[in-house]
């Protein structure tokens, strides 16, 4: 990994408060043509009444068609859930063609629960898990979980437990009847992707997407430590990635990013309040303690560490302007999160705080010009926020995860930016 800090100011001024924000860009090698880890795969696939017709149609072809693309060393297994689940194929690489049959068999059934299919995909991973594979569990589902395991706190921290395993979780949302939060909460402790399927004509691409990410990947387990110093009050990571304590560190957080793919960027904005200092001299505002298993040739740990530190002066006049690349990023995320925010209010029928956070989004990325489909969907929902449907407010939520995550996260034909 490649990494690059760069600071919106680098300079601070003596005995003021102060805020810095950094950002972190860790640049993946390239992934070789050839040698690539093998994948084990387990496709887990809610079958639940809603599911019936095309839905479950287009999911059984984009199945058919995984196992026609995947690798001679790759192993994919298919488990399906609605009050029950099923292993419809154990983990091995299939012949498309001979279990074709199997998969047009699967049919839709009852409630939804998810916590049962998703043990028994990790269940069927760690069971015959190899030591040099990608082990991940991929999840689609058009509902909430509304049988087993439903509580959003207890289900992130089984998901986040798999990772202690070297499986990691990756969740589709299909269409407008899932919980997209759970989705996102659970892509984040289980350190994988989450993904918007905006209707059937998509499955094929989502399933695309995650299995050409998974085929690329360099790097596991890509983490962040931050390890502030006495010079900051407080920080804040202003991603979505899941954060962990540190044991024997109250002050410090391991932020924990996932996968890197072949040439990817993962990006990390961190926000600091700074003490005010009497010394014009430089400051260290922390350490940031970055560390990987990698999976290209042999299968190895790194660690390394970035000093995060700034010049102090006592004349204002002299400081330089902001880095107008990181403040531009730092823009983009806070208006994610505003729209997230959004959302969140119109959900609870606070109309009034849902438009002006819609309205303060869609400012922010006019600012740092953005794309205009991007700012005409905000403000398309704020003049008509009491009567925004299902599909308008996942697309928003999910195209606020896209700008978080730095990953494609909306498939949707109709507004694909």
């Amino acid at each position: 990994m490649k990494p690059t800090i760069s600071l919106d100011h680098s300079v601070i001024v003596a005995r003021c408060d102060e805020t810095i924000h950094a950002l972190l860009e860790l640049t993946a090698p390239p992934a070789p043509a050839l040698d690539r880890p093998p994948l084990d795969i387990a496709l887990v696939i809610d079958r639940s009444g809603s599911m019936e017709g095309r839905p479950l149609d287009s999911v059984r072809k984009a199945v058919l068609e995984l196992l026609r693309v995947a690798g001679a060393n790759d192993r994919i297994a298919v488990v399906t859930f609605d009050t029950k689940v099923d292993t419809v194929l154990p983990l091995e690489h299939h012949d498309a063609t001979a279990v074709a049959g199997r998969i047009r068999a699967i049919h839709s059934g009852g409630s939804t629960n998810l916590s049962a299919g998703w043990l028994k995909g990790v269940e069927i991973l760690t069971a015959a898990k190899r030591p040099d594979s990608v082990a991940r569990v991929v999840v689609l589902t058009d509902g909430h979980a509304n049988a087993g395991v439903t509580e959003h706190d207890a289900l992130c921290t089984m998901v986040r437990g798999a990772t202690d395993h070297g499986v990691t979780t990756s969740l589709i949302g299909f269409a407008d009847g899932h919980d997209e939060n759970l989705i996102a909460a659970l892509a984040d402790a289980g350190r994988g992707n989450d993904y918007w399927c905006a209707g059937p004509d998509q499955a094929l691409n989502v399933f695309t997407a995650e299995f050409a990410g998974l085929a690329s990947v360099v790097a596991q387990n890509l983490s962040v430590e931050v390890r502030p110093t006495v010079a900051t009050a407080a920080f804040e990571c202003l991603n979505e990635f899941d954060t962990t304590p540190v044991p024997g560190n109250e002050a410090a957080r391991v932020i924990n990013i996932g996968d890197a793919y072949g040439d990817e960027v993962r990006r990390l904005a961190l926000r600091f309040a700074l003490r005010p200092v009497s010394t014009t001299d430089e400051v260290l505002v922390a350490e940031l303690v970055v560390r990987w298993a990698s999976t290209v040739g042999s299968v190895a740990l790194h660690e390394m560490i970035i000093p995060i530190s700034v010049n102090s002066v006592a004349d204002a006049s002299t400081r330089p302007a902001p880095d107008a690349r990181v403040v531009e990023h730092v823009v983009r995320l806070e208006a994610a999160d505003d729209r997230r925010r959004a959302i969140e209010a119109a959900r609870h029928r606070q109309f009034d705080e849902a438009r002006r956070l819609a309205h303060r989004a869609a400012d922010k990325l006019i600012g740092v010009g953005a794309d205009p489909d991007e700012v005409r969907e905000l403000m398309r929902f704020a003049a008509d926020i009491e009567h925004a449907d299902e599909m308008t407010i996942k697309g928003m939520r999910s195209a606020s995860r896209q700008t978080n995550k730095g990953r494609r996260s909306r498939f949707d034909p109709n507004n694909p930016y």
